[in-house]
């Protein structure tokens, strides 16, 4: 992947968020706002939300982590895609899905929330002089699960030269060691595939093993729909352009971890 080109640059920013350098948070922030919305504009135009997303922090009880959220409701990606996997498939996916089915639908969604998880900090916690020295709170290197999965990722982007069966079984093998064994991770696992599309490009990309379509593909068809009322019952306030930037920046964070288009080789 030309790592200059909008996709190259997104995925470059998304992975410093979790790396663990001293990087000031704000330079992390725009960074990663600047590369989203070169995308957003150069895949989806005016329709665009994406600057409604932003790198910010959360404190449970593990510690404070940074990653993706919306910037107005303060919730982050991943918990809005939790809720999201509850919902029946929207009608919308089937104008360019056709041949989707709720299992993959759901599929979809559970291993993006796991890529936007992954790509977050690891949870620290926060030392009392914080407020004195805002640029040195802590943000620990991931763990080793989290920087296998990112190198699976990230394999698929760059051009790997493993056949596509064993990039799909070392993006299966990462996200369960990520995520843990779960029953809803083990079949979302077996949903998951690496495949390159077909004439006039050729690019690897994560899809599903049944239909073929990208997680790329399937969540940025989902752009306009209405708010599930899953998402709605847990986030009440939540707003159409929240939920539309929800989905683009996930679905443009996938993208950032496609290969980028070429010509098929010869023969």
């Amino acid at each position: 992947m030309n790592p200059r080109s909008p996709r190259g640059r997104l995925r470059a920013a998304l992975l410093r968020v979790g790396e663990g350098v001293h990087v000031p948070e704000a330079d992390l922030r725009g960074a990663v706002k600047t590369a989203l919305c070169e995308l957003a504009e150069e895949m989806l135009g005016k329709r665009s939300c994406v600057g409604l997303v932003t790198v910010g922090s959360e404190e449970d009880s593990r510690g404070r982590s940074v990653g993706l959220r919306l910037a107005d409701y303060d919730v982050g990606l991943p918990d809005l895609l939790w809720y999201a996997g509850e919902s029946d498939l929207p009608p919308q996916v089937w104008e360019s899905c056709p041949t989707l089915v709720q299992d993959e639908w759901e599929a979809a969604v559970l291993v993006s929330k796991l890529v936007v998880r992954v790509l977050e900090s690891e949870p620290a916690r926060v030392p009392d002089d914080a407020a004195r020295h805002p640029e040195r709170l802590p943000r620990p290197a991931r763990a080793v699960a989290g920087e296998s999965f990112c190198r699976a990722l990230a394999a698929i982007a760059e051009c790997s030269e493993l056949h596509q069966d064993e990039l799909a079984a070392q993006l299966r093998t990462a996200l369960l060691d990520f995520a843990s064994e779960t029953p809803d991770n083990l079949e979302a696992a077996q949903h998951v595939a690496v495949s390159h599309a077909g004439e006039p490009e050729y690019a690897a990309r994560m899809c599903l093993s049944r239909s073929g379509y990208s997680l790329a593909q399937v969540l940025l068809s989902v752009d306009g729909s209405p708010v599930p009322d899953a998402v709605l019952d847990a986030f009440p306030d939540l707003n159409q352009d929240e939920w539309n930037a929800l989905i683009q920046a996930t679905g443009l964070t996938l993208l950032a971890f496609e290969a980028e288009p070429t010509r098929p080789p010869a023969g």
